[in-house]
């Protein structure tokens, strides 16, 4: 990948743009399912699933209950509270002190209690588990040599939404308690303004948990590190276009936190985007400001002309959609195959903006 991104520049950019004129005078792909291939049932797993939030609730000592994979994550890397486990008494001590206050804090009340009245009473939270488990069992049929992580629902303190490693899945499940919640409307509107909190439902919290894992399992191999614009966004495709073939029951709009307001702004616009996307300053940038604008969170997607009535991290659907019409294209692709496809130009020659 690395020879095609530091090949001729020139020359490339002379392909591109013959290319990209061709794609924009296309016509759209038709309402063929690029996704159809690719849905198998769920493979026979079981999920070790835990719920460390009912431990805040219950107001027990970490590790009262003996070793759980989300203690180290949780207590060392997350809240920070010190080495997990600890290596001492007097760490010990520390950490059980330190735990004890995070616990009787208004804030952890409130948030913990919004899991529980919001998520576990209705059952949402036994939902959740059951689509993550049948997602993880598509998965694992589809990218066998991959792990299946232990799953935890958690209460991260409003730090991580999802925090995966290579062994667990940690899900912060008050992100998911609603807008309007007073754990959330609490939240300081500096660091989580208006727009972040009206994400915060119960609909997100399967689309979050399985897109943070899998861009993380597949980032060591596949992320295009110090790569251009249009790297990163056949990555955000790959790895959207996998999970949606994984979770079918998720809607398209929910993968990626927008309404379906903003899902439907966007089928209308595909062609004006792509038409700003396809300048060449963009698509073969690297700056990291400028790559951010197309796939970071906002109130909209602050790139070139793109209208404020926009939603945010058009980027994404952008490279979802390359990946769909070359899958429509190539039917017979298995999933791992598509990963290990890293050159843009077959995507953008297949892809046809829909109008």
């Amino acid at each position: 990948m690395r020879d095609a991104i530091n090949g001729s520049t020139s020359r490339s950019h002379r392909i591109l743009a013959r290319l990209l004129m061709l794609v924009v005078v296309a016509s759209g792909c038709g309402e063929k399912d690029p996704y159809g291939p690719h849905h198998l049932p769920a493979g026979a797993i079981e999920l070790d699933v835990t719920e460390s939030w009912r431990t805040i609730l219950e107001e027990g000592p970490v590790g009262s209950s003996g070793q759980q994979p989300w203690q180290q994550p949780l207590v060392q890397d997350i809240l920070q509270l010190g080495p997990w486990p600890p290596e001492s008494d007097v760490a010990r001590s520390t950490v059980d002190s330190a735990w004890t206050a995070f616990m009787k804090f208004e804030g952890t009340r409130l948030g913990v209690q919004g899991i529980d009245s919001v998520l576990a009473e209705p059952g949402i939270l036994g939902a959740s588990s059951v689509n993550l488990q049948n997602a993880f069992g598509r998965f694992n049929r589809h990218f066998p040599e991959y792990p299946i992580p232990h799953i935890d629902l958690g209460y991260t303190g409003f730090n991580y939404s999802a925090y995966p490693t290579d062994e667990i899945l940690l899900v912060g499940c008050e992100f998911f308690i609603g807008q309007n919640h007073p754990a959330v409307k609490g939240l300081p509107p500096h660091i989580y303004p208006r727009y972040m909190q009206e994400r915060m439902v119960p609909e997100h919290l399967v689309a979050d948990a399985l897109r943070g894992w899998l861009l993380v399992q597949f980032q060591q191999e596949y992320y295009p590190d110090r790569g251009r614009l249009a790297e990163e966004l056949l990555y955000w495709g790959k790895v959207l276009f996998i999970a949606r073939c994984i979770a079918p029951e998720i809607s398209p709009h929910q993968l990626f936190d927008w309404t379906q307001e903003e899902w439907q702004w966007i089928r209308e616009h595909e062609l004006q985007i792509w038409m700003e996307l396809r300048k060449e300053e963009f698509l073969y940038t690297t700056k990291r400001m400028d790559i951010q604008r197309w796939i970071a969170d906002a109130p909209f997607t602050k790139a070139g002309a793109v209208p404020q009535d926009s939603p945010d991290r058009l980027g994404w659907y952008m490279g979802m959609r390359w990946v769909e019409d070359y899958m429509l294209r190539h039917p017979e692709m298995s999933l791992s195959s598509l990963m290990d496809q890293q050159d843009v130009l077959p995507f953008l020659q297949a892809y046809r903006p829909k109008r």
